[in-house]
């Protein structure tokens, strides 16, 4: 059987879901988490079919649950309940399409819809973790202090946020833009997080909606270029004397 696991501080959230997704029982089955160590424990010791999530957590929260799931569980979709109170936000994750998000108070018909669309994809086997772009769009989103540590192969970088402001970033020998350019461009991450940001000056002057567009425009270039290497050239054809 199917698991959804949602997890939410909000007991009353919790209780509501629940309640009204007991009518597909013979579909899928319910458990609960009030933080984000809660919910790691249960993806540990059970087989979980989508995580619903919410981000301002106590303990563990959101941020950082997705951060494990994306690093040992990316095979699990996640769904995000969040209050934006801002339209602008919403359009700008619109923008990349990658997180499914649903507005506190919930809309519960649509979150059903959605689930039951989920589970029923067949998409089995496809990587869901989230991009890092979405990642630190939802960091802005929230107005969340924090340092990130990205991953991938043999390579590091830094990312320090100050309540949903993207100060500084250094990765090798590149700092702050050109950081950020490079780390958009790598592909399989592993996002480490802490609730504390190591920095206090702000040396990034950009809007992060702009870096992100021009990082993710720098990827493209570069994945066309190495499909261009990649593409074998069609032998010349010779003339042949008569």
């Amino acid at each position: 059987m199917r698991k959804v696991l949602i997890v939410d501080d909000d007991s009353v959230t919790r209780g509501l879901l629940s309640r009204v997704l007991k009518a597909h029982s013979e579909e899928f089955l319910v458990t609960t988490a009030a933080d984000g160590k809660e919910a790691t424990v249960i993806i540990r010791e059970q087989t979980i079919n989508l995580v619903i999530t919410d981000l301002q957590m106590p303990n563990m929260d959101g941020f950082e649950l997705l951060a494990y799931i994306s690093e040992y569980h990316s095979e699990i979709p996640v769904f995000i309940m969040t209050a934006f109170g801002d339209s602008d936000v919403k359009k700008r994750l619109d923008t990349f399409g990658s997180i499914k998000y649903f507005e506190k108070p919930l809309n519960i018909d649509i979150i059903t819809e959605c689930i039951l669309d989920e589970l029923n994809s067949g998409a089995e086997g496809t990587l869901k973790g989230i991009s890092l772009s979405s990642f630190l769009q939802l960091i802005e989103m929230e107005k969340k202090t924090c340092t990130l540590r990205i991953k991938t192969k043999n390579q590091s970088g830094m990312l320090y946020f100050l309540k949903g402001d993207l100060i500084s970033a250094s990765c090798d020998n590149l700092e702050n833009d050109e950081a950020i350019y490079e780390m958009l461009c790598w592909d399989k991450i592993v996002i480490e997080i802490e609730n504390l940001c190591k920095k206090a000056k702000k040396e990034i002057k950009q809007p992060l909606m702009n870096l992100l567009m021009a990082g993710l425009s720098i990827k493209d270039e570069k994945e066309h270029k190495n499909k261009e290497k990649k593409t074998p050239l069609k032998p010349l054809k010779t003339l042949s004397s008569k």
